[in-house]
């Protein structure tokens, strides 16, 4: 295939839905050879077949990630199997909020293994092979503009989006050396499966109709539109490709100006 992203090897973590299938999708557009990560072979089954049915080229690799035995042996796997690795996706996250009066230890460590230590462990099993390879390379982190704001409640989700941010620019300064630039994606509110839990909650809170608090909630921002996650394809595949080429240690948003609020 031909694209800004041919010839290229891709891993992309979380890709079975929402954000991660649309990046997924749109690396293998572009001509990249896809390695889709969910917790399960099966749960990637829907990514492939949208690949397969537009010509590119993908194939599923399986891991918990709160287990690092797993997570090292699927970059150990989607390595091998891509020959070489080019672009890592660190996509894989979740979205949940807690008073921190009323919140368990193992509900911070669960936030804090799958939105934070997951992405260090992708990263340190990844990089060796694109160290080695002497062409440079991608890692990309989908982090939140939650990184940059302070929201009552979310403390611990915030708290990993902040920590990934500090984590990108810091490795840019590390890895940019051997031409590998790193660099954080800040969504907003973005119309995914996550998105729409999340409002129900709210909604059953508020004891207001679901449908008027996810219009309202997901249109509070300068442009009034419903983000889809292809708005968060796209700056991946720029940040992967040649208009990224002079940049590296960035947190870049994709909120329609919702950040600035």
């Amino acid at each position: 295939m031909t694209g800004k992203l041919a010839g290229k090897r891709a891993l992309v973590t979380g890709a079975a839905s929402g954000i991660g299938k649309s990046i997924a999708e749109s690396y293998a557009r572009e001509g990249a050879v896809v390695a889709v990560q969910a917790r399960s072979i099966e749960r990637s089954a829907e990514t492939l077949e949208s690949i397969a049915a537009e010509g590119g080229e993908a194939f599923a690799v399986a891991a918990d990630l709160t287990d690092t035995g797993e997570i090292e042996a699927m970059c150990r796997q989607a390595i091998e199997s891509l020959g070489g690795i080019d672009i890592v996706m660190n996509n894989a996250g979740i979205g949940e909020y807690k008073k921190v009066v009323e919140m368990e230890e193992c509900f911070w460590d669960r936030i804090m293994d799958v939105n934070l230590k997951a992405p260090f462990l992708v990263s340190k099993y990844t990089l060796p092979a694109m160290i080695e390879q002497g062409a440079g390379g991608v890692q990309l982190f989908n982090a939140s503009t939650n990184a940059k704001t302070a929201d009552a409640d979310w403390t611990a989700y915030n708290a990993t989006k902040h920590g990934l941010v500090g984590f990108v620019r810091c490795l840019a300064a590390e890895v940019g050396p051997q031409g590998i630039r790193v660099n954080a994606i800040c969504p907003g509110w973005i119309d995914t499966k996550m998105a729409v839990e999340l409002h129900e909650d709210l909604a059953r809170e508020m004891k207001e109709p679901y449908e008027k608090v996810y219009d309202e909630s997901m249109r509070l921002n300068m442009l009034s539109e419903i983000i889809p996650p292809q708005a968060v394809a796209d700056m991946a595949v720029f940040l992967a490709g040649e208009g990224g080429t002079y940049v590296t240690g960035q947190a870049i948003n994709v909120c329609a100006g919702l950040s600035v609020h």
